[in-house]
């Protein structure tokens, strides 16, 4: 893979980052929260989001890698043999039995 292709797929990605969704909004609120009111209830929800976001960014990062076929299996099972959760929670509330999210 050319290096300006691993570029573009990494502007695409800072790209999607940037990008306003509820969920940002909902972290960056409770950022602020935190900021004024000083309650650890919020910076632990504010930080709990961001991991969340951070793993989604990092499960594209690796679908962008050479060799991800293999690679891929490799880390989830290292990961998962060290404890370490790298899998989005929106991944794992996937139902591959809902016709809705199968692949077409």
């Amino acid at each position: 893979m050319e290096f300006k292709t691993i570029n573009k797929h990494l502007e695409n990605l800072v790209n999607a980052l940037k990008e306003e969704n509820e969920a940002n909004t909902e972290m960056l609120d409770n950022f602020y929260t935190y900021l004024e009111t000083e309650d650890k209830k919020y910076l632990k929800l504010a930080n709990k989001q961001l991991r969340e976001i951070l793993k989604g960014a990092g499960f594209g990062i690796l679908l962008i890698l050479p060799f991800s076929p293999i690679t891929i299996p490799y880390l989830l099972k290292r990961a998962q043999k060290l404890g370490i959760d790298i899998i989005p929670t929106w991944y794992k509330k996937l139902d591959l039995n809902d016709d809705e999210n199968k692949l077409k």
